[in-house]
């Protein structure tokens, strides 16, 4: 007979032990940047190694990190939860999660593959096909400068900034901002964006933050045509107030990037406006930081300085007093050659021209005095000049585009430089010309939109209505594609030179006669 034992409970199957190192330090999902551009993310918190590498915007994940070490709590101050005021006015607890991570020792971990995660998003977080700002990892090192400076500050442009500590609503402007507006001005995907070079300087500058939040608030309500908040204009007032009191000690790169965006908002607005007063306040910031070379290994400075070389330029023509910024500093612009087609890229005019609209915009302060020889030099330039698109392709659009703007400068010669009977028919053929060129142009395309200032010196010669139709549905189109209204100021000085036009049918009537130099404000078509 068997003997028998106690009876015992039978134990528990143990699961098998799993070996995790810091399972915290990886999402389960990619990062909002690398979801919303669709490419490989390694899911490293806080911030992953792909948008590190390439200086873009970390979106972060859904629980919100952060560093051992960084604004320590007592355990008193632990004990109280943080409020955060809600968009209806009352106050809420976050429902995001902290968590505490400790800096890594320097090893590199190997990457781990995932089956990639899609989730929903507005159409408005869908990136456009334009990059932020590539950044050198060893642009990490640097150090903040202040009054006068004689270098840049790199960690500036590389740092990214604190973004999970903002409120949801400023990250929804801030996220806007980068996806609808900041591409909006260009004519194709260029490396480094100037108007995103400006994001990861607004934790170092407050006043940078309430502007790009002002821009983005007054662009979406333009696209989304619903009536402006006071807000827009609060935070512009704010950000305008803080900046005039810190405009000695800011470093070059913030002071350059608040000008930018400061005309962003008034552009937005209408064409019409003071800019000389932003173009001079950015020359002098750039001669106390030691002169436009500064420029030379930062491709984000470089682009932003050449958009607001553009802007100066394309003020300077309208306007007729001259450019702010000096010939030796637009030519140390062109010959930037590590950005190919420079001013292609973020204004659709063939950088080899370039220089040649600035001497054209020059000259036209003293067009009374100048000689025959020097007006037809300035045009035989234009006839003659040979513009490449990118890597020497063959693109139509550009070609058209590019074709538009000779056209253009060449009408603006006829009519700036040239006197007597035969002016108005020579303006007429040339400005019919470019009417049909920018007609041709597929009416949805970014290259179409770049040819704004030669269309507009087309349209004040047009007396028929079929050309004045199509210029009129340009920027009817444009102001509600862009939500930029600089397309409305357009419509409104057209009708004032037609009304002139028919009102005075046995006088030559030219937008320089409405666009007088005596002006006090400048317009902007560009």
């Amino acid at each position: 007979m068997r003997s028998t034992s106690p009876t015992s409970a039978p134990l528990a199957l143990k699961p098998p032990t799993t070996y995790r190192t810091n399972s915290l330090g990886w999402a389960k999902s990619d990062c909002h940047t690398c979801q919303s551009t669709s490419r490989s993310c390694d899911r490293r918190r806080p911030r992953c190694d792909a948008c590190t590498a390439e200086g873009n915007l970390c979106g972060g994940y859904i629980q919100k990190l952060k560093w051992q070490g960084e604004g320590r709590k007592t355990r008193s101050a632990r004990a109280k939860q943080i409020l955060v005021p809600s968009s209806g006015g009352r106050e809420a607890a976050p429902n995001t999660t902290e968590y505490a991570f400790v800096q890594e020792d320097g090893r590199k971990r190997r990457k781990r593959t995932r089956i990639r995660e899609t989730s929903g998003s507005n159409s408005w977080e869908k990136p456009v096909e334009v990059s932020s700002p590539t950044l050198d990892a060893d642009s990490r090192v640097g150090r903040r400068l202040s009054g006068r400076r004689t270098t840049l500050t790199p960690v500036l442009y590389s740092r990214q900034p604190e973004f999970f500590q903002l409120p949801p609503s400023t990250l929804d402007q801030l996220a806007f901002f980068t996806w609808r507006f900041s591409p909006v001005t260009l004519t194709y995907e260029i490396k480094a964006n100037p108007w995103q070079a400006c994001l990861p300087q607004i934790d170092q500058a407050p006043f940078l933050l309430d502007a790009v939040r002002a821009l983005a608030i007054r662009h979406r309500s333009h696209l989304e045509e619903t009536p402006e908040t006071l807000s827009a204009l609060e935070l512009k007032d704010r950000a305008l107030s803080s900046f005039a009191q810190t405009i000695r000690t800011v470093p070059l790169e913030v002071g350059i990037s608040m000008s930018l965006i400061l005309i962003g908002i008034d552009f937005a607005e209408s064409a019409s406006g003071n800019w000389i007063v932003h173009l001079q306040g950015v020359r002098r910031m750039i001669e106390a930081a030691g002169g436009i070379q500064l420029g030379d290994s930062y491709m984000h400075l470089r682009a932003q300085i050449a958009q607001l070389v553009w802007y100066d330029t394309i003020i300077a023509l309208l306007a007729r007093k001259g450019p702010v910024f000096p010939r030796e500093d637009v030519e140390y612009v062109i010959s930037w050659k590590s950005e190919s087609q420079l001013m292609l890229a973020l204004n659709g005019f063939p950088d080899s021209a370039f220089l040649d609209m600035y001497d054209i915009a020059e000259a036209a302060t003293q067009a009374c005095s100048l000689s025959a020889g020097h007006v037809t030099g300035l045009e035989m330039k234009l006839w003659l000049a040979r513009f490449e698109t990118e890597q020497g392709a063959t693109d139509k659009e550009i070609s058209a585009l590019t074709d538009c703007w000779r056209l253009g400068l060449l009408l603006y010669c006829t009519r700036v430089f040239h006197q007597g009977d035969v002016v108005k028919r020579k303006a007429y053929l040339l400005a019919e010309e470019i009417m049909w060129l920018v007609h041709e142009l597929p009416p949805y395309s970014h290259k179409q939109k770049q040819a704004v200032l030669p269309l507009f010196l087309a349209a004040c010669e047009m007396e028929s209505f079929r050309f004045r139709r199509i210029a009129m549905d340009f920027c009817e189109r444009w102001k509600k594609i862009s939500g930029i209204w600089l397309n409305q100021t357009m419509i409104e000085l057209l009708q004032t030179v037609w009304t002139a036009v028919d009102e005075n049918p046995d006088k030559d009537i030219w937008w320089g006669d409405i666009i007088t130099p005596s002006s006090e404000s400048g317009f902007l078509f560009g």
